[in-house]
């Protein structure tokens, strides 16, 4: 359904660019739709103004995803329920992968103490907290 709306704003539009406003509770799947537009922003319990103030340019997008974003549906079928990110996640037409803790700004990738903390590998056993 969304893909059939994007096709449609596309032949309204002409030449305007298709950015995709997507208010997120849960992954979804890119693959069906993100080569049909020119940006996607997404947020996770935001306002609508947040949404605007990001796309008008008045404030820079700085967050990182919460969750993975799979690469298709075969994906998500595979993954386990239990076993964290463990999912095959979607790599958009330039090559970046929508993981865990990604995330772009004006500048590109976003990489700071944030991304230092939480892009890593994850934690599949215990931690051994000293015993």
């Amino acid at each position: 359904m969304l893909r059939n709306s994007i096709l449609l704003a596309k032949e309204i539009a002409k030449d305007k660019p298709i950015i995709v406003a997507i208010r997120a509770d849960n992954p979804m799947v890119f693959e069906e739709f993100e080569k049909d537009v020119d940006a996607i922003v997404m947020g996770f319990g935001v306002t609508d103004e947040a949404y605007f103030d990001i796309i008008t340019g008045k404030v820079e997008p700085e967050g990182l995803l919460p969750l993975q974003m799979p690469g298709n549906m075969e994906a998500v079928e595979k993954q386990y329920e239990d076993v964290p990110r463990d999912m095959e996640c979607h790599v958009d037409e330039v090559g970046n992968k929508y993981d865990f803790a990604f995330g772009l700004n004006w500048s590109g990738v976003i990489r700071d103490k944030r991304t230092e903390k939480y892009d890593v590998p994850a934690l599949l056993t215990p931690a051994n907290k000293g015993n």
